[in-house]
């Protein structure tokens, strides 16, 4: 079992080496190591007919890991709480919006393309980060595997459209770039958002947990109100 261990965070690790030296040759976020390297893990576990659990088994010290490296983006966060602190009313305003429309947006695309009341309920948590999304959406009644695939999916988008928002809306100031990659994706784009600059990477990580509380909140609030529409 130790060995299995040991040869699954090596395989992985390797994989994901491999999918950063292709990264820097070719840019973009199809060829990302968030999408390359689950792809590589993804065909050796089928070439090898190798069940995911056990595999899941093996790197299980991989997720254990997770919330000691998420703690790291609180670094940033500090450095600039004062300038951050400075600028709350338009921070607390345009998540408490934010929130609110990714809610709203995801449970009526889902019901307009006709995937039903699971799906509706497992969208709702989709723009917050991972771990407390899937949380939350055992709490709502939601399906976690179909809540990670939508959290997922709206975190590679909003690292793909990021760039081109910025553009387009001549975002300038830092925070507020900050907060669309937080608010947009997640811990993505937290990693994105420290690849701009030490203001930007805080305001992303603030709207990433700020967002999740102000998600929480709202999903509560209006899940009565998506229930009774949906005829439940």
């Amino acid at each position: 079992m130790i060995l299995w261990k040991i040869c699954s965070l090596f395989v992985t690790i390797l994989f994901f080496v491999l999918a950063k030296k292709l990264n820097r040759k070719k840019p973009g976020l199809l060829f990302s190591p968030a999408i390359v390297a689950p792809l590589l893990i993804m065909l050796l576990l089928l070439v090898t007919d190798t069940p995911f659990q056990k595999y899941q088994e093996g790197t299980s010290i991989m997720n254990e890991m997770l919330g000691i490296v998420t703690v790291a983006f609180a670094i940033p966060l500090y450095r600039n709480w004062a300038i951050l602190v400075s600028h709350w009313r338009m921070i607390v305003s345009s998540l408490a919006v934010g929130t609110f429309i990714a809610i709203i947006a995801g449970v009526s695309t889902t019901m307009l393309l006709g995937l039903g009341k699971e799906a509706a309920i497992s969208v709702i948590p989709r723009s917050i980060t991972l771990p407390i999304a899937v949380g939350l959406s055992e709490s709502i009644g939601g399906i976690p595997s179909m809540t990670a695939l939508f959290v997922m999916l709206t975190s590679f988008a909003g690292v793909f459209w990021g760039p081109t928002l910025i553009k387009h809306l001549r975002l300038r100031h830092p925070v507020s770039i900050g907060l669309m990659y937080g608010m947009g994706a997640h811990v993505l784009g937290m990693a994105k958002a420290l690849e701009l600059g030490d203001l930007e990477g805080s305001s992303a990580t603030l709207a990433v947990i700020t967002g999740a509380v102000m998600t929480v909140v709202w999903s509560f609030v209006l899940l009565p109100v998506i229930l009774s529409w949906m005829g439940v």
